[in-house]
C-alpha cells in the first residue's frame, strides 16, 4: 500500500514541474535562436482566449476554425460537435 501511495505521489510531483514560465522560454529562444516554442506557447494562449471570450451559453462550446484571416470561433451545440467529430450524423 505505501508503495501504491508513494508511486502515485511521484506521478502526480512529476507532472506539476514540468510547466516552463515565458519569461523563460523567451530566454532560451534567444540564447538558441529558436522560437517555435515561444510561437506554439502564443498560440495556445491566443487560441485559450478567443474561446474563453467567445462566452458560450450552457449547453454549447465554441469551435474554432484556422483560416487565411486567422481564428473564427462559433457556438456550437456540444450534440452537433460529438456527431461531428464521431461522424456519426
Amino acid at each position: 500500500m505505501k508503495q501504491i501511495i508513494l508511486t502515485v505521489s511521484l506521478l502526480i510531483l512529476s507532472g506539476c514541474g514540468t510547466y516552463v514560465p515565458m519569461e523563460e522560454l523567451r530566454a532560451q529562444a534567444l540564447r538558441t535562436g529558436d522560437w517555435t516554442a515561444v510561437e506554439r506557447r502564443e498560440r495556445t494562449i491566443a487560441d485559450r482566449n478567443a474561446r474563453t471570450g467567445l462566452g458560450c451559453p450552457a449547453g454549447t462550446m465554441a469551435m474554432c476554425e484556422t483560416g487565411i484571416d486567422g481564428d473564427e470561433c462559433h457556438c456550437v451545440d456540444r450534440s452537433t460537435a460529438s456527431r461531428m467529430y464521431t461522424g456519426r450524423w
